[in-house]
């Protein structure tokens, strides 16, 4: 047994560290299980156990608060010592353990148990020792009924402790049952051979209810019904959507550390490793920060200690300079024209620095994607992804130089108000803390609901004005002005009820912080005035607290609106974060070399490719084009045509065969290589919103002014930009679109013939342009064609005639194969291609062109109609 002045020692200090080893186990359980993606089964949300656990926190807290009203009295008596601070301190700190614990159980229907029931035998732990250390004491009235309190806490927790701990066996063996349950049935239902099959194999052919049920048991300790995203909706559905996609790949990654790790991608856009001035911007600014958190607190001492001195000297017209200017100098300091001044100076290169790392590493990730993504991307998406992604910069920031600094300035509020009175001006400023940050937590989640009411109302008004100001002609036609008036006004009603609804809620959860605050500050205050009246510190004391308030509400008030705006940034990096990890379909091989193009001859070898494994979109397709050949693509829409020079130009891998230039397999040469020996006309051409000249240009980027003139010439397009007011120097407008078709093309003709590739890429160049300007470009063409190898993809079939090798493609593929002569000798697919431009049969056909170069010229002329329908692959 210990000696009664040991024991005494041991209970002080247990009155400490019993309710803070409560507090502290509940919140790391907490946290980690958070941290773990923990979530509780359904079967952990049975009222009669939380009523149970709520029933006997309930008579835990009275305990409690029985006790602190023994202390009062004790205080108020004269026939009693007082009691010592450290069995007060227990009394508070047990009270605000056992009250958030059921703070807990009443906020939430579904449980994770074993975080209670640890808190609980924890407690149990330190009650135990505090009884036999209080029964050691001698005895009195008092000392009785403290034992005694502290007894019936042990009986309480143990009934808890045992109460959880069975009901958390309960709902393990209940779980493993029925997966028992639900295996023995997937089998008998499924499995008449007794192989084992996938649960999953038949879900295309609908299950039957005991299925069903057995399925929807075994995920019950899966359920993330509970888990959902905060959201105040004031950005569009596909921000929802993205907060969805960022909920599953926080459950595919098992925890918060994995899913945060993700973010590694970002280090090296950050970390300025090879900018030694931003590091040095950086190194002032933590200088800065770790300079302010000191005066945050040595400008209140300095005005304290000029108080003191004033009131020892007052009337004696002694004047304490030298206080006066320290604390002038270090109010100087702490002020924004003092070192907050440089602060904000080293910041902006921080900033900028961030800010041009993360856009350009995103915008060269994006262009570096093949053509598979482009085809499914929305470009407003990806251009929001880059602008909200670069708030990563933001969030780095804002954790580092303020949320950082705001909760070590609270740290620090509470270890220098103690050390300016006692213990209990901290727990002043923990119990009006944690009260701040939970009404803001709960009015923000209850005002969260009315905002997204209030958006919606929002979006709806301005939807409603904005379609019938566009659509004006349209209600005038049907003479509905009164009624869209009405409608309007109706949207008018429910946006101002929303806002109402919003405001209020805002209003009264800023007024109740608000309220906490000025009870903390009058607490405080009279705290230090009654200290001060004792005589137990001096007055410079209460003014210091007074000056030194603002640095506490400051962090305070910052905790709740941080953590949303935290949440948020989280979600826009979340957006960048998924396009960062995106992988390009079509990159270098490691071992890849540079393309040398010698004589230009292009081979497809039983190439196979489908955009979609379902559907195959080429089929064994194998031809050669000969160096300096000229090989046309013709066909029906859809046939595959455009597909082969996508192949070629790599923008897709084939599934199949190889594709081969000069004997060099393309998947193993550089994309930079491949893709600069190609010269293409795009069936739909796309300029930028510059001057005609940096357009033409953009193919060789060291072409000078006369070499682009003279191509527009070769393109037959130079005469009409000579009639533009501004000629060369005439801005496009968006993707061209103040040219006409003809023109748009014509200039994408330039382009290809500034650039002068080895190997040139026709798809449909001409479907835009009329006969009389088609005679010229064909001209054109045959230059640009000379002595290297071409691609044409044309309906127009008139223009291919003197291909070297047409093919026929059908269906994916190669039906027919031959030169205009041949294929019309056959008088098959490619025949009956020209029967359906000229809307003749096939008969006719054969008749009318005969196969002589004669006739082919007089067909020329007659299929150059730019009447006539020309369908695009």
């Amino acid at each position: 047994m210990l000696k009664p002045q040991g024991a005494d020692r041991t209970l002080q200090v247990l009155h400490y560290v019993a309710p803070l080893a409560v507090i502290a186990y509940f919140t790391v359980a907490k946290t980690a299980a958070a941290c773990l993606l923990q979530r509780p089964s359904k079967r952990s949300g049975s009222p009669h156990k939380r009523h149970v656990a709520v029933s006997v926190l309930l008579l835990l807290i009275a305990t409690c608060v029985a006790q602190g009203i023994i202390y009062i009295r004790q205080a108020v008596s004269a026939f009693v010592p007082p009691p010592s601070e450290d069995r007060c301190i227990y009394a508070l700190l047990a009270t605000f353990t056992y009250g958030s614990l059921l703070l807990g159980l009443l906020e939430n229907k579904k449980l994770l148990w074993h975080v209670y029931v640890g808190s609980w035998l924890i407690g149990l732990t330190g009650e135990v020792a505090c009884t036999a250390l209080q029964a050691l004491e001698i005895e009195t009235t008092y000392s009785s009924l403290q034992t005694a309190l502290h007894a019936t806490r042990c009986l309480l927790l143990l009934i808890l402790t045992l109460t959880g701990a069975i009901s958390i066996l309960a709902d393990r063996q209940a779980s493993v049952k029925k997966q028992d349950d639900y295996e023995p049935l997937l089998i008998n239902a499924n499995h008449g051979n007794g192989h084992a099959v996938s649960p999953s194999a038949n879900a295309d052919y609908g299950a039957t209810n005991g299925t069903t049920s057995a399925k929807v048991a075994v995920d019950d300790d899966n359920s993330d019904d509970d888990f959902d995203v905060d959201s105040d909706s004031e950005e569009p559905a596909q921000d929802k959507e993205l907060k969805k996609q960022q909920r599953k790949r926080l459950e595919d990654s098992g925890n918060w550390l994995n899913y945060l790790l993700d973010f590694k991608v970002f280090i090296p856009m950050l970390w300025p490793s090879r900018d030694r001035f931003v590091q040095a911007c950086l190194a002032v600014v933590i200088l800065v920060l770790v300079a302010g958190r000191f005066l945050n607190v040595l400008v209140p001492s300095a005005l304290g200690k000029l108080t003191n001195q004033l009131a020892e000297s007052a009337g004696g017209g002694a004047v304490p300079w030298h206080q006066l200017g320290v604390w002038m100098l270090l109010s100087w300091l702490n002020s924004s024209a003092g070192i907050y001044l440089v602060k904000s100076l080293a910041e902006l290169p921080v900033q900028q620095f961030a800010f041009k790392s993360i856009g350009s590493t995103a915008f060269r990730h994006i262009m570096g994607l093949s053509m598979d993504f482009h085809n499914e991307k929305n470009s407003g998406e990806l251009i929001r992804a880059v602008d909200q992604g670069q708030n990563l910069q933001g969030l780095l920031e804002f954790m580092a130089f303020q949320v950082g600094p705001m909760f070590l300035d609270l740290i620090i509020a509470f270890v220098y108000v103690y050390t300016l009175f006692d213990i209990y001006m901290t727990l002043i400023l923990l119990a009006i803390g944690l009260s701040y940050v939970y009404i803001g937590a709960k009015t923000t989640s209850w005002s969260i609901k009315q905002r997204r009411r209030f958006n919606t109302a929002l979006r709806n008004e301005s939807k409603v004005q904005n379609e019938a100001i566009n659509n004006w002609q349209t209600v005038s036609h049907f003479n509905r002005s009164a009624y869209e008036v009405d409608r309007y006004r109706t949207t008018l009603d429910e946006f101002n009820s929303a806002e109402w609804r919003y405001y209020v809620a805002y209003y009264m959860g800023s007024s109740a912080q608000s309220f906490v605050m000025l009870v903390g500050r009058l607490a405080a205050h009279a705290l230090a005035v009654y200290r001060v009246s004792q005589g137990r510190a001096p007055l410079g004391h209460f003014v210091t607290l007074t000056a030194y308030w603002r640095s506490v509400e400051g962090p305070l008030a910052q905790v709740s609106w941080s953590i949303r705006r935290v949440s948020q940034m989280l979600t826009d990096s979340e957006r960048l974060l998924q396009l960062m990890l995106t992988q390009s379909s079509i990159t270098d091989a490691p071992n890849a070399t540079e393309l040398v193009i010698k004589a230009g001859e292009v081979s497809f070898n039983h190439v196979e490719f489908s955009y979609d494994p379902r559907k195959p979109t080429l089929k064994d397709v194998s031809f050669t084009a000969k160096s300096g050949q000229t090989v046309a693509l013709v066909g029906e829409t859809g046939g595959g045509k455009s597909t082969i020079l996508k192949l070629l130009y790599r923008y897709y891998d084939v599934n199949g065969g190889s594709i081969c230039i000069d004997g060099q397999d393309i998947r193993h040469v550089t994309l930079d290589s491949l893709r600069e020996s190609f010269g293409m006309v795009p069936q739909d051409p796309s300029l930028f919103n510059v001057s005609l000249m940096d357009n033409i240009k953009y193919a060789r980027l060291d072409a000078t002014d006369e070499e682009v003139k003279e191509a527009c010439r070769a393109a037959a397009i130079h005469d009409k930009i000579e009639t533009f007011p501004d000629s060369y120097a005439s801005k496009v407008g968006e993707r061209g679109v103040k040219l006409s078709g003809g023109e748009l093309q014509r200039v994408a003709i330039a382009r290809a013939i500034l650039r002068q590739p080895q190997i040139v890429l026709l798809d449909e160049a001409t479907s835009m342009i009329d006969a009389e300007t088609e005679a010229l470009i064909q001209k054109a063409f045959r230059r640009l064609s000379a002595d290297r190898t071409t691609f044409v993809v044309a309906h127009r079939l008139s223009t291919i005639q003197h291909a070297d090798l047409i093919l026929v493609v059908s269906d994916g593929k190669i039906v027919e194969r031959g030169t205009h002569e041949e294929l019309f000798r056959q008088g098959g697919k490619y025949v009956a291609l020209w029967s359906k431009q000229l809307s003749k049969d096939v008969k006719d056909v054969g008749q009318a062109l005969q196969v002589a170069r004669e006739d082919e010229t007089l067909v020329e002329i007659d299929t150059e109609d730019p009447g006539l329908p020309h369908p695009r692959d």
